[in-house]
């Protein structure tokens, strides 16, 4: 089995992305393990916002980025022996997200994969995880909400098999 020592875990600070990060800290291991935090503040989001409220978009993306980093401190703290690297950018998400794990040479992509979508809506659009798995040169490990409950010990992966979740260090 490979060591995981730097993974890159995308959050947008819903429930799932949180108990992913929680997975992430047990996945990572060797003598620096790190885990790379990650929100891609989506453009698109930020003009619709900006439209409804009449709020400049330059300060609803500000508002968004300021939020994000108190997120992001906010999980950190939760992190005992695993270093925490938090990183807030703009663009579209799936890409952001592999174009990060590429130039960071991270070992391992690991994202939370939630909800049941309309079958038509995924004929048009998709979830960010389905569209990070081809874009992403480096592993992905996609954890379905459901996998990464307190009451079930199942993950799936990109490739669509099955495997424990890691309950903990060592």
């Amino acid at each position: 089995m490979f060591e995981l020592n730097e993974v890159l875990v995308p959050v947008d600070f819903s429930i799932a992305s949180r108990e992913t990060f929680a997975r992430a800290l047990a996945m990572v291991d060797g003598e620096s393990p790190a885990v790379i935090l990650l929100h891609v503040i989506d453009p698109v989001l930020v003009e619709a916002i900006s439209s409804v409220t009449g709020e400049p978009a330059a300060a609803v993306a500000g508002r968004l980025r300021a939020r994000a980093e108190d997120e992001m401190a906010a999980m950190a703290d939760s992190a005992v022996s695993v270093e925490i690297v938090r990183m807030v950018t703009e663009g579209t998400p799936f890409y952001e997200i592999a174009r990060h794990a590429d130039e960071l040479a991270v070992d391992a992509v690991v994202i939370a994969k939630t909800g049941q979508r309309d079958a038509r809506e995924g004929l048009f659009f998709g979830s960010t995880a389905e569209k990070v798995v081809p874009a992403c040169g480096e592993p992905v490990s996609v954890l379905s909400h459901d996998a990464c409950s307190p009451w079930s010990d199942r993950a799936r992966f990109a490739n669509g098999s099955s495997n424990r979740c890691v309950r903990g260090r060592g």
